[in-house]
């Protein structure tokens, strides 16, 4: 439930640990009206998840240190950032991946390629879907 207006630009962490990857989804995601910020291994996006409550976190599988998974599920365990929405974003897809994912409580799985418009498609729709279902009690 981020704790932006409605007029605010939506905040999105990115994590992906290629560098070119990073870039262009930050600079595709600004370019279409989000608020973009990066981090490169999941312990980073975790600690930039608690101090900015980004609305969506993008995460890439593969990771330097602990995965996207990891992160996934540190998100979903921590009073602070479990209203966060998470899309999994991995050139490993496959329906074990996919499983995996959802298991760990992502609440969309893309895979690689996915250009920077498919993406802010699916945020959009992760956002709205977040807007119009009443949260459950804690």
């Amino acid at each position: 439930m981020g704790s932006q207006l409605p007029s605010s630009p939506p905040i999105v962490l990115i994590v992906d640990d290629h560098e070119d990857s990073l870039a262009m989804y930050a600079f595709g995601l600004l370019a279409m009206g989000f608020q973009p910020l990066m981090a490169e291994t999941a312990r980073d996006a975790f600690t930039r998840a608690c101090e900015f409550h980004p609305d969506v976190v993008v995460a890439d599988v593969t990771l330097r240190g602990h995965s996207g998974l990891d992160l996934t599920r540190w998100l979903r365990d921590d009073a602070r950032t479990r209203d966060i929405r998470i899309i999994v974003l991995t050139a490993h897809a496959g329906v074990s991946m996919e499983h995996q994912a959802h298991d760990a409580g992502c609440d969309r799985f893309l895979a690689k390629p996915c250009l920077p418009d498919a993406l802010a498609g699916e945020i959009r729709h992760v956002l709205m879907e977040r807007d119009h279902v009443p949260s459950e009690a804690p």
